[in-house]
């Protein structure tokens, strides 16, 4: 199989093509940093994702408090992540940097807060 991909790594945005069959890499072009070459050979065998997304918050000055996962997890586990948060609400008030979940779905990262929100004063 040959695929085309755009490296995020650096601000190069190196269209790279790899050829590959399922998980073993045949040939690489197109990187122009190791960077590169290292980002494609994860994308196909463990492509990894920062989740960034918000939960409801009681009783605070916003509704919403933003979160992400303070290092990234496996891609195939973004949506059930997602859902978590969905169900999920927490109580003002909230710093940046608080975990909300400890170890999200067993895959060693933690759900952090990534804005302040205060308790709202009646």
């Amino acid at each position: 199989m040959k695929k085309e991909f755009i490296c995020i790594v650096c601000p190069n945005s190196c269209r790279i093509t790899a050829e590959y069959n399922e998980q073993q890499i045949k040939h690489i072009e197109g990187a122009q940093c190791k960077k590169g070459e290292e980002f494609i050979k994860n994308e196909i065998k463990n492509p990894l994702r920062t989740f960034v997304g918000s939960v409801k918050c009681r009783n605070g000055d916003y509704q919403l408090v933003s979160v992400k996962t303070n290092k990234p997890i496996p891609k195939k586990y973004i949506k059930q992540v997602a859902q978590k948060t969905h169900e999920l609400v927490v109580e003002a008030p909230v710093e940046i940097g608080q975990v909300i979940i400890s170890d999200v779905l067993g895959q060693h990262a933690d759900l952090v807060a990534t804005r302040k929100v205060r308790k709202k004063v009646l």
